[in-house]
């Protein structure tokens, strides 16, 4: 009897904590939910904020690892022994400092047989000289000597029809003219002109017609002459003498030629100074027959007379009675060809011997092996004592210098924000390794040379560090690049940003909700600006100072709302619960953050 009361009272104990329990489930919904959810709701109504002024700017962002600004592998091209190489590992170099000295022994072999070689080319190219000048003396032979044949055999002449003397000719034997082709230019002078200045004040036009007397410098011979013009423009001389040039013509006597000086009076007067003879008169000799010409007996500066035989055309006839005298000009001709050949091929051997010398020569600064950059040295592969081979294929470095003057990095930048990013950006940099350091940097390249991953294209942007502080390479960095920035804007929290650019704006009048639309507020359509994904800039609809409705998305109510729409199992008693909006403005790839 004693164990079945024990039993009832047992069960009795458990029937009353289940009915306790179930109390207080039935409690929490029916008081406790209820009143969470209006709590909920009065926080929600609740959330707004005034549309205020402010700055807003968006931080592009990207990690990468410091470089030096230039790394060089000191590498050479020549062989021998090192035999000096004064320097350390982490020691400071300045650009041509010398790194290295290379025995020179066998450059120095080298420059000696250089040496000969030139001075034997240049004994071989004088010898060529003097074969050529004797084969062109040769070819001048035969030239006279077929020159007095065709005056011999030619019967077909051309004759000047002027005299004087020859300053150009223009046709060479063997040429072929026509009637009326110009032969040469010849000057007359029968007649020659002075032009000499005279005192400015003692001269005058009416001068013109009078006789002068003129003096030959080299001779004194007085010849007679007339004025036949007097210069208007007046120049002058040493000592500030203002003159006159006169000119006086007269006949040639025989022996006054242009390069005659003499000196003249005209009664009391006497030129200041000596002129220099000139012809009167040129012409032009022409040809009356056409055909090929055999002989030419023009020559500048040579003297010709009217009815002088300046040329003899060919004939058959001729031709063959000349063709002997021909045949020995051709050979001489091939002589002096082959003579010039000789002497252009000597030349070409001492200019290939002298830049032999001389790239040997160069060669010693080689052996010198200086630093191409002030920096520090990294590595030191080659030490004093070492044989070096620069002629082998895959010769590793001497030493490697870095140059630390400046720090360079590259930061990876989505497709869609390239075009955003220009050179000469300034970039925030920070470094894990120095917290709290502010470090800046400038862009310097966009580089074209982009990478794709899972269709994702990224191109490197190079960052200049110019104020390296403590950065050391390989120390990882983050860039921010400010790519889109505005002042003294309009700004609302993204939060209060609505689907289709509406925004929910504190208004009384409004005591019911309409639709999405909460009781007290109206929708306003806005334009907007950029964000920095807290704030976005409103550009147009609402003014500063208006209350706009905010959505909160704080992870306690949500988590509040869970708790309270659970059942004791944690099954779901409700609808689906709170999502946070994703209609933000700030957008773009994974590198893009807000600030």
């Amino acid at each position: 009897m004693k164990g079945k009361s024990k039993l009832k009272k047992f069960l009795v104990v458990i029937a009353i904590i289940a009915v306790v329990i179930t109390l207080i489930v039935v409690g929490i919904r029916v008081f406790l939910v209820p009143k969470a959810m209006a709590t909920l709701q009065s926080m929600t109504a609740a959330a707004t904020a005034n549309a205020e002024i402010r700055d807003i700017e968006t931080v592009l962002s990207s990690s990468g690892t410091i470089q030096p600004i230039a790394s060089y592998n000191v590498t050479t091209l020549v062989s021998g022994e090192i035999i000096a190489a004064d320097f350390e590992e982490g020691d400071t170099v300045t650009e041509g400092q010398v790194l290295y000295q290379i025995a020179t022994d066998t450059l120095d072999s080298n420059i000696d047989d250089s040496e000969t070689n030139l001075d034997r080319a240049k004994k071989d190219y004088t010898k060529a000289e003097k074969s050529y000048q004797e084969a062109l003396d040769k070819y001048d032979e035969t030239q006279a000597d077929y020159k007095e044949a065709v005056s011999e055999y030619s019967d077909i002449n051309v004759l000047s029809k002027d005299s004087g003397i020859v300053t150009k000719v223009y046709v060479e034997e063997g040429d072929t003219v026509q009637i009326g082709s110009q032969l040469a230019d010849v000057y007359d002078n029968s007649t020659m002109v002075l032009s000499v200045p005279f005192d400015s004040s003692e001269v005058s036009a009416s001068m013109v017609g009078k006789t002068a007397s003129v003096t030959i410098d080299d001779t004194f011979e007085a010849i007679k002459g007339k004025v036949t013009k007097i210069s208007n423009v007046e120049k002058s001389l040493s000592g500030n003498r203002v003159v006159k040039d006169v000119t006086i013509e007269i006949t040639n006597p025989g022996g006054i030629t242009d390069t005659t000086i003499a000196s003249a009076n005209i009664g009391d007067s006497y030129s200041m100074d000596s002129g220099t003879f000139a012809v009167k008169t040129s012409a032009t000799i022409t040809s009356d027959l056409a055909g090929e010409i055999a002989y030419l007996n023009l020559e500048e500066n040579s003297k010709v007379n009217k009815g002088d035989v300046v040329l003899v055309i060919s004939q058959d006839t001729v031709d063959k009675n000349l063709k002997s005298y021909l045949d020995a000009i051709d050979a001489a001709q091939n002589t002096v060809d082959n003579a010039k050949d000789t002497v252009e091929s000597r030349q070409e051997a001492i200019e290939d011997a002298q830049s032999a010398l001389q790239d040997s020569i160069d060669k010693r600064t080689d052996y010198s092996i200086k630093s191409p950059i002030t920096g520090r040295v990294i590595t030191k592969n080659s030490l004093k004592g070492d044989t070096i081979n620069g002629s082998a294929i895959g010769s590793s470095s001497l030493c490697t210098i870095y140059d630390l003057s400046a720090m360079t990095f590259d930061m990876n930048v989505d497709e869609l924000d390239v075009l955003k990013v220009k050179e000469g950006q300034v970039v925030n940099i920070t470094a894990d390794a120095l917290e709290g350091v502010k470090i800046s940097g400038v862009i310097t390249n966009i580089s074209l040379s982009s990478t794709s991953n899972q269709g994702v294209t990224q191109y490197p942007v190079t960052v200049r560090i110019d104020e390296v502080g403590d950065l050391l390479p390989g120390m990882n960095v983050t860039g921010e690049i400010v790519i889109e920035k505005a002042s003294g804007v309009l700004a609302i929290p993204c939060d209060a940003l609505q689907r289709g650019d509406q925004v929910y704006v504190k208004d009384d009048s409004v005591k019911e909700a309409v639709g999405e639309v909460p009781a007290g507020y109206k929708s306003v359509k806005v334009t907007t600006g950029i964000t920095d994904g807290d704030y976005i800039e409103v550009t147009s609809g609402i003014t500063e100072g208006d209350e706009v409705y905010v959505v909160r998305t704080s992870s306690g109510l949500g988590n509040m709302m869970q708790f309270n729409m659970q059942g004791p199992g944690g099954e779901s008693q409700g609808g689906e619960g709170m999502q946070s909006r994703g209609d933000s403005a700030a957008g773009g790839g994974d590198d893009m953050t807000f600030r």
